[in-house]
């Protein structure tokens, strides 16, 4: 059986994280964000979709994608957060990066 992502987490201090299931194993992991090659295709994707009154600098708090669901990005500082739909994501930039994940030691 594959992995199958429940959510993964980008955190603006530094790390990334992937749940999900690998058939009945729970998998939780989590990476120092700098050592991901592909991160920078997701969150640039994320901010992509940023509302035209939201002036928020592509700097984040959190980006929470939760998978089939949505994804939220939390700007850092005072600035409002905002949803996206999973469809709208690009899938292909979520699996290169949760696979990157998952190939750490």
């Amino acid at each position: 059986m594959a992995f199958v992502l429940n959510t993964l987490h980008i955190f603006g201090y530094g790390e990334t994280q992937v749940i999900g299931q690998d058939g009945d194993t729970l998998i939780d992991k989590k990476v120092p964000s700098s050592e991901l090659t592909s991160l920078t295709a997701v969150v640039d994707n994320v901010y992509s979709f940023r509302p035209v009154d939201n002036l928020s600098p592509n700097e984040y708090h959190a980006i929470n994608i939760f998978n089939n669901l949505f994804a939220d990005y939390q700007p850092s500082g005072e600035f409002n957060s905002w949803r996206i739909d999973w469809v709208d994501l690009d899938k292909n930039y979520i699996d290169d990066l949760v696979a990157e994940v998952l190939a750490k030691p």
